[in-house]
């Protein structure tokens, strides 16, 4: 009863189209299943895969594997989801970062873990302190509000340090993006988890999530990584 008042007054309405919605979440149905959901991608990088391959990794997975054994992403880099993630953090619409770690939330415990174990923990992406304070917030970790709240993973907020400031890798072309990342992360000490997820917004060339996975293994000790993000590009 409390729940249908709270609807009726304060209507949910779609971030995209604008209209009401009848659940608590500011996206509609039609909206949310008009957008670029990934399918068909390689298991441990999360590229597209090419047609009738019979692996479910890539050939360059086959050949010479990234640091982290699993990404899972929800869309492909594309419009309007693009347009949700700029908004978030660039035009510091939060509420835009809930609606889309309400979507992971939902993938993490009804898609890509069903049947299967959950990690024992979650890091975010940390930002370096110059980028933080300059943001005001740390995307990663936003959009793990919704997942926290069920208090069934810890969430890892000093496991890991951004060691000196990197510049964006997004404008930066692809060749540079490793280099840009080496050595940028650092671990305090072996962490009491052996299956981590790292948590990040967009995943590029994956350069940023290989370089804390191989940090995390080699100094933290972490044998597991698998890599949540909103989208691989």
């Amino acid at each position: 009863m409390l729940k249908s008042l709270k609807q009726w007054f304060f209507p949910h309405i779609c971030c995209l189209c604008e209209h009401h919605t009848t659940h608590d979440l500011d996206l509609c149905s039609p909206c949310k299943i008009s957008l670029p959901w990934i399918t068909d991608r390689c298991y441990q990088c999360g590229v597209p895969l090419e047609a009738k391959v019979s692996s479910v990794y890539c050939q360059q997975c086959i050949e010479s594997p990234p640091k982290f054994d699993r990404l899972c992403a929800l869309f492909s880099y594309e419009p309007p989801v693009t347009q949700l993630i700029t908004k978030f953090k660039f035009g510091d619409q939060l509420a835009y970062g809930r609606i889309l770690g309400e979507l992971l939330a939902e993938a993490v415990h009804q898609v890509w873990y069903d049947g299967r174990a959950l990690p024992e923990a979650v890091l975010p992406v940390p930002l370096h302190v110059s980028r933080l304070r300059q943001r005001g917030f740390n995307q990663s970790l936003e959009l793990l509000g919704p997942l926290k709240k069920g208090g069934q993973i810890p969430i890892l907020l000093n496991a890991c340090i951004r060691l000196r400031k990197t510049k964006p890798q997004a404008q930066l072309k692809q060749q540079y993006r490793q280099c840009n990342v080496s050595n940028a992360f650092g671990v305090s000490k072996p962490l009491p988890f052996k299956h981590i997820a790292i948590v990040d917004d967009v995943v590029t060339t994956g350069s940023t999530v290989n370089a804390l996975s191989e940090v995390l293994k080699k100094e933290g000790h972490v044998t597991s990584i698998d890599v949540w993000c909103i989208c691989r590009v």
